[in-house]
């Protein structure tokens, strides 16, 4: 909990520093809820874990060429005769980056700091047995420090709604991952 209060009050400030040149009526500023999916090699068995259309929510800020994010994303592995208990990340980040908007189009690339958490498998417990068993393992929780990178591709159709797909990776000590989402997005895209 003192962490994630750590990094609430990071991203305060930091985007706090960035107010002074902020200027809403020519900068751009938006909000992105999508979904998508995500593959780590990084477990128990040496096999991709897939997830199930995971979460994808951030907050953008375009000033000038510079871009400003904080995104979640939320990685939650399922299989229907899989191992038990479930892989679950949770990721929060703040990304700068760089990109070119156009009326119609915009695209950056960015990286940054995050928190990485989450449950991963732990030791083997046992096997239930018959035709579809499941193996069973301790259940760890875990929290490591993160750098996550994005590249986003963003459509704006309209001047206050657009959609697009973003293509992430988050390096940690624990379960590194990669993935996709596609978004849509609402605020002053133009």
């Amino acid at each position: 909990m003192r962490l994630l209060s750590t990094l609430i009050g990071l991203s305060t400030f930091y985007l706090t520093g960035f107010s002074q040149i902020i200027d809403f009526k020519n900068d751009k500023y938006w909000i992105d809820a999508g979904f998508g999916s995500f593959i780590t090699v990084n477990n128990i068995s040496g096999m991709p874990s897939f997830p199930v259309f995971p979460p994808y929510l951030s907050a953008n800020l375009f000033n000038d060429k510079t871009f400003y994010k904080i995104s979640f994303i939320r990685n939650k592995e399922w299989a229907l005769f899989g191992d038990k208990p479930y892989e679950e990340y949770n990721s929060v980040s703040i990304l700068l980056g760089k990109g070119f908007s156009r009326k119609y189009y915009q695209f950056q690339f960015s990286g940054g700091l995050g928190i990485t958490g989450g449950i991963k498998r732990g030791d083997f417990l046992y096997n239930d047995g018959g035709w579809f068993s499941t193996d069973f393992y301790e259940r760890d929780k875990f929290i490591t420090p993160s750098i996550p990178v994005e590249i986003d591709l963003l459509l704006k159709p309209i001047k206050y709604a657009g959609m697009g797909v973003t293509l992430f990776g988050n390096l940690n000590f624990v379960r590194p991952y990669c993935g996709f989402a596609l978004k849509l997005s609402m605020g002053k895209l133009r």
